[in-house]
């Protein structure tokens, strides 16, 4: 299993030092059986893995028929403002997913959709098929990316319910339909909030939870404990054997057959996530191993389990769930020796540590960070749910079926001093909700992680405990080592994000001497959510890079696309100060007025105001010049001015040039006159504008006037994030968007 999984890696990476690494560590797993079957055993495991999860490039979304044929694969996923499923082409083997925008729809047009999209049915489809939208930014969840790891390769977006009709459906969508009378049974018995914390804990959808209180739980590596897991599963079925052999309605035997009987269903009820299938599948097959009195090795019925889920589906690999469940599980299961102690808070702490350490470094690879005092919340928090919460709410959903005006007194109770006992663990813990901020961990760093644990516990399951020490101290080493990376490297970059039609510059100086954001978009006044653009996009960059602390925030001016994020970047980091100009208001701490001629220091290195000088009576040309050197190339950084407001800059330093321009308000032709760009001489210019933005930026006169002098463009529109890295005197752009031909048919 473990030379499958590893074939399966490296068919993902194509770095030398995992090519070594890998291959050290099968070298390793050879040596335990000196026998040629092993070592080609190996081999074929290894070389499976690799070509088995090895993604194909499907084909361009233009080369295929415009009306499309196949089946509904999936059940329906419903959001507040979509309905979503999943749609195998009968031409191919390739899947998309299909979406329905509801919130300009008429009810009676959801409901056909509704009816349409059966599980099982055959459709034809009419509408346009595109690549998902991906990260556009370092750090930004990719929903491409995502979507093909579990081999969907395109999106089908109905803009009206007349471009699908289907026929049919398979057993399986009566099935899901049973489910979701079931659930409404429950909800119905429940007060909001009791069914808020049922659904997540008994059927796996979390939904119903606040936003506040999952995050809550994320920030302290309790995340585990709202997605039904093995916990949950054996929680189940320890409590269902337990009533009917303790009882005596049953005997030993007969319990395991109940049991075997009710596992598939309860599976299928709570959501069938990877790690449900994998604990029902370990109870499974240990129950029949028992019925059948056959000595077996659990770490082989678990090797058996994760073959036999990635064989039915080879996304599952890609699936951080999966990998959380089967990695935590082998885990204990080989420190099992260590876990032989009565008392319970012992065996507690040790399962907490030995999780959270084998998950550690994916979570970072993923997430970027993590508290390290969560383990002391999972010693308290696990018990707390594994024998008091989670089998009350188990309780109420059996109840509800017969006595729903009981469970709806019982659950409420019980939920409200749940709740309140949870606001006041929220209070006593918000001093220690202290997150360690590393980036993100490349693949080679957690390889090296995995081998110095492995070595840890190794040694502790052996009782040579300094040893054990010593390889321990090595895993921290690591992570702090990463950590540290960034203040003891002479590499600075500067970052253009994509933030849609708006602004955002990232400045790292060398040795992480300062941290410098230029302006920060938010979202349009017209999107439902007005953080999307600090949560999507510059938080995530800013964590992946192992920044928790911004040493200045240089705003323009006061428009949203300029500043529309800062509110919520105060809340999630520790910003020193904020520069804005004289006729900006903002209420903000730390606040800091520049006017022209000021020059801002930070870290030793200077920015230099250049605009303005007086109230220009509008607010983009009221905007915050900014004149620095990075890299050996001079930047100036424009905000949203106007023509008229270069010349007036032009006027007082007539001697001003630049190397690389960031191109004022977007690319508009209100700004970028040919005076302008004559006078700075530039050789980059840099342009932050939406995709198939509204306003039309950038103007096609303003990249006219540029291409004319052979200034080279770089735009968001086109390439995504654009990055300098620079060393000393010297650096390099890069695009985040692969710069290939599909991009160079719209490149000016």
């Amino acid at each position: 299993m473990l030379a499958t999984v590893g074939g399966g890696i490296l068919s993902q990476t194509a770095q030398p030092v995992t090519y070594l690494m890998l291959g050290m560590f099968i070298a390793w797993i050879a040596t335990l059986r000196k026998s040629l079957t092993w070592i080609v055993t190996l081999a074929v495991c290894f070389t499976f893995g690799f070509l088995y999860f090895t993604t194909q490039v499907p084909p361009h979304p233009s080369t295929l028929s415009p009306s499309l044929e196949g089946t509904i694969i999936s059940p329906l996923s419903e959001t507040e403002s979509t309905i979503r499923t999943t749609f195998k082409l009968a031409e191919r083997e390739d899947k998309a997913v299909i979406v329905y925008f509801k919130t300009a729809a008429l009810p009676e047009e959801i409901n056909y959709v509704r009816k349409q999209l059966k599980y099982g049915a055959y459709c034809v489809v009419n509408a346009v098929v595109d690549w998902p939208e991906g990260a556009r930014n370092p750090g930004q969840f990719d929903y491409r990316e995502y979507l093909k790891n579990q081999h969907i390769a395109y999106q089908i977006t109905l803009d009206s319910p007349s471009q699908i009709s289907c026929k049919g459906q398979s057993i399986f969508h009566s099935a899901f339909e049973a489910r979701k009378n079931l659930v409404s049974t429950v909800e119905k018995a429940m007060s909001p909030q009791a069914f808020a914390w049922t659904s997540a804990l008994v059927f796996g959808d979390t939904q119903y939870l606040s936003e506040e209180t999952i995050e809550w739980f994320r920030d302290f590596s309790l995340s585990h404990i709202l997605a039904i897991s093995g916990l949950h599963v054996g929680l189940f079925l320890g409590a269902l054997f337990l009533i009917l052999y303790r009882s005596g309605f049953a005997t030993v035997e007969q319990a395991r057959g109940v049991v075997l009987f009710i596992l598939p269903a309860y599976c299928f009820i709570s959501g069938a996530a990877p790690p449900v299938l994998r604990a029902c599948l370990m109870a499974l097959f240990l129950l029949l191993i028992a019925q059948w009195k056959v000595k077996v090795a659990a770490t082989d019925v678990l090797a058996l389990v994760a073959m036999l889920l990635l064989l039915w589906n080879p996304a599952y690999f890609y699936n951080l769930g999966f990998q959380f469940s089967f990695i935590v599980t082998f885990s204990l299961f080989l420190s099992y020796p260590l876990l032989g102690n009565n008392n319970i808070w012992i065996v507690s702490t040790l399962i907490s540590f030995i999780s959270q350490a084998v998950i550690l470094p994916l979570q970072l690879h993923h997430f970027y960070e993590f508290n390290p005092l969560s383990l002391a919340a999972n010693v308290l928090l696990v018990p707390y749910f594994s024998f008091i919460i989670i089998p009350l709410l188990f309780l109420f959903v059996f109840v509800s079926f017969f006595i729903p005006t009981w469970t709806f007194t019982l659950s409420t109770l019980t939920v409200s001093l749940h709740e309140g006992f949870l606001t006041w663990i929220k209070g006593v813990s918000e001093p220690f909700n202290i997150q360690w901020v590393v980036g993100e961990l490349p693949l080679e760093w957690i390889l090296a992680y995995y081998a110095l644990l492995t070595l840890m516990m190794i040694n502790w399951v052996q009782k040579r405990l300094k040893k054990a020490f010593l390889f321990g101290l090595g895993t921290v080493i690591i992570l702090m080592s990463y950590s540290i990376k960034p203040y003891i490297s002479n590499q600075g970059t500067v970052t253009m994000l994509d933030v849609g039609q708006g602004d955002t510059f990232v400045v790292e100086l060398p040795f992480r001497e300062g941290v410098i954001l230029i302006d920060a978009a938010g979202s349009p006044a017209f999107s439902s959510n007005s953080n999307r653009i600090a949560d999507q996009v510059i938080e995530p960059f800013l964590k992946s890079r192992g920044i928790k602390k911004i040493d200045a925030l240089l705003l323009s001016h006061m428009d949203l696309d300029h500043s529309g994020s800062v509110d919520r970047l105060q809340s999630s980091f520790q910003v020193d100060k904020i520069y804005v100009s004289p006729y900006h208001q903002i209420d903000q701490k730390s606040v800091t007025v520049i006017r022209q001629g000021d020059t801002i220091v930070i870290g030793g290195h200077k920015f230099n105001v250049l605009h303005p000088s007086v109230d220009e009576q509008d607010t983009n040309e009221n905007s915050v010049v900014i004149y620095t050197k990075l890299g050996g190339k001079s930047w100036l950084f424009t905000g949203d001015i106007t023509d008229a407001i270069e010349e007036k800059i032009l006027n007082v330093y007539p001697s001003l040039t630049t190397k690389v321009l960031k191109v004022g308000h977007h690319g508009s032709d209100s700004s970028t006159s040919a005076n302008w760009i004559n006078n700075l001489a530039p050789n980059i210019a840099l342009i932050s504008s939406g995709v198939d933005n509204r306003y039309g930026h950038p103007h096609e006169e303003v990249v006219d006037r540029l291409l004319e002098k052979d200034v080279f463009l770089f735009r968001t529109d086109l390439h995504g994030a654009v990055q300098y890295k620079f060393s000393k005197q010297s650096g390099t752009f890069s695009t985040f968007l692969p710069y290939n031909e599909e991009n160079k048919k719209r490149l000016p």
